[in-house]
């Protein structure tokens, strides 16, 4: 985890050191919203339960032909988000996380204040969180876990040039999956299991450049 932290870090301080008008490239904010559902399994289990998933975030995007007649553009969204995760009991395990996304885009209409463009996107992200305790009739527990994302989707979207600034509404949705390993404390003690899940989101983004 913190090898992945220090690269991301890295990478943020890298983009804000580049020069928007030399490199030809959008920097600026974003801020971004999802829902969805999917499954979650524990390993030791045989059975799989329905999730829901709410995901908020906010954080730096990096543009490469954000208005300009390429037919080609890269988006990297580095993000700061906090996730919901609640099964059908209504047990929700809440984590942060911080993630990376590969935006490729090429356009549908380019033109020098306005670009309409949809692609691809591979997303990787690493969240931490708990359930806090848990009250099951007599009974109490509480789970904490460590889970990575590896996601894949599609996004269209529109930017506008405004003055200086460039506006940038997206929608899409993503397919992901999370792989991690989580904690058990209960009455009876406290064990470890390794945990998988997916989910489908639908999400929007919306995007700040200068």
């Amino acid at each position: 985890m913190q090898r992945f932290t220090k690269l991301l870090v890295a990478s943020l301080v890298v983009l804000l050191l580049w020069s928007p008008n030399s490199f030809a490239v959008g920097l600026g904010v974003f801020v971004d919203g999802s829902e969805g559902s999917g499954e979650a399994e524990w390993d030791s289990e045989f059975d799989s339960w329905d999730i829901d998933s709410k995901t908020g975030a906010v954080g730096f995007v990096l543009d490469t032909s954000p208005t300009d007649e390429s037919v080609f553009n890269y988006r990297l969204n580095v993000g700061f988000a906090r996730q919901e995760l609640e099964d059908e009991n209504n047990v929700e395990l809440k984590s942060n996380g911080i993630y990376a996304e590969n935006i490729f885009g090429f356009a549908f209409i380019k033109k020098e204040n306005f670009r309409w463009w949809a692609g691809p996107l591979v997303r990787v992200g690493y969240y931490s969180g708990d359930t806090g305790t848990v009250r099951t009739g007599t009974n109490t527990y509480r789970v904490d876990l460590d889970y990575a994302e590896f996601g894949i989707g599609a996004v269209t979207g529109l930017n506008f040039k405004a003055g200086n600034v460039v506006l940038s509404p997206s929608v899409g949705f993503r397919i992901s999956g999370y792989a991690g390993e989580g904690e058990i404390r209960d009455e009876f003690g406290t064990f470890t299991d390794d945990i998988e899940a997916h989910s489908t989101n639908a999400f929007a983004n919306f995007s700040v450049m200068f």
